[in-house]
């Protein structure tokens, strides 16, 4: 939020409000109408956040159907996510519903569920790039019955997952997307593939994408 003077400055818009990070609230001494329309605007995020946790779930109901099947019961797919133990055998369920036309928030459950050194993961890496390729990026509609949008997170996901399945074989295909400006900032999670690979040529390739310029941040910030 653009910086304001304490005093004599503008009432806050409620796109302001909406925006208003806790440094801001604290710097900031908002006036009663503030504070009143400031309660509302969190209301009904609340509310909004509430409804599309139940559009969710409904939705979700195929892919947590089966894995109830094979012994898991959960009641999202992020749940997966903060599993003390292992989970192989929910691995083909959630493989088989990766390819399905759920929406993104759930998608990206899906696929960060999956970001796991399993050998079943790796063997459908052709799957997997098909997927982060065709990906949707930027900002969109995260669930369905929605109309605001928001930062899409499935070719994030997919992109963690590829970093962990990728093996020496499939390493030269890694790097290619890394490579690959059209597909975003995502490639920034691809990295981390390239800097624990011992292959000579993941260190080639981090050479060459120094000057990237949506990779070059994260490559510098890393330790020499």
């Amino acid at each position: 939020m653009k910086e304001k003077s304490r005093q004599n400055r503008p009432p806050l818009t409620d796109g302001e409000l909406e925006r208003i990070t806790a440094n801001d609230f604290l710097r900031l001494k908002l006036t009663d109408d503030e504070m009143l329309r400031l309660r509302a605007i969190n209301q009904k995020k609340r509310e909004e956040i509430s409804e599309r946790t139940k559009r969710l779930r409904i939705e979700q109901d195929p892919i947590i159907n089966d894995l109830k099947d094979v012994g898991f019961e959960v009641e999202s797919v992020w749940d997966f996510l903060s599993a003390k133990t292992a989970y192989q055998a929910a691995i083909p369920v959630l493989l088989r519903h990766l390819t399905l036309p759920y929406s993104d928030r759930i998608k990206e459950g899906i696929a960060r569920s999956l970001a796991v050194p399993d050998p079943k993961v790796k063997e459908n890496w052709p799957m997997l790039v098909k997927e982060y390729r065709n990906a949707a990026m930027g900002q969109g509609v995260i669930a369905r019955g929605e109309t605001k949008e928001y930062h899409l997170g499935t070719k994030d996901g997919l992109a963690c997952v590829l970093a962990v399945a990728v093996t020496d074989q499939t390493l030269p295909e890694l790097i290619a997307l890394a490579e690959d400006r059209t597909q975003g900032e995502s490639r920034i999670l691809l990295l981390s593939a390239l800097r624990d690979s011992k292959n000579p040529i993941a260190k080639q390739a981090i050479e060459r994408l120094r000057n990237d310029p949506q990779l070059s941040k994260e490559i510098s910030s890393w330790r020499k």
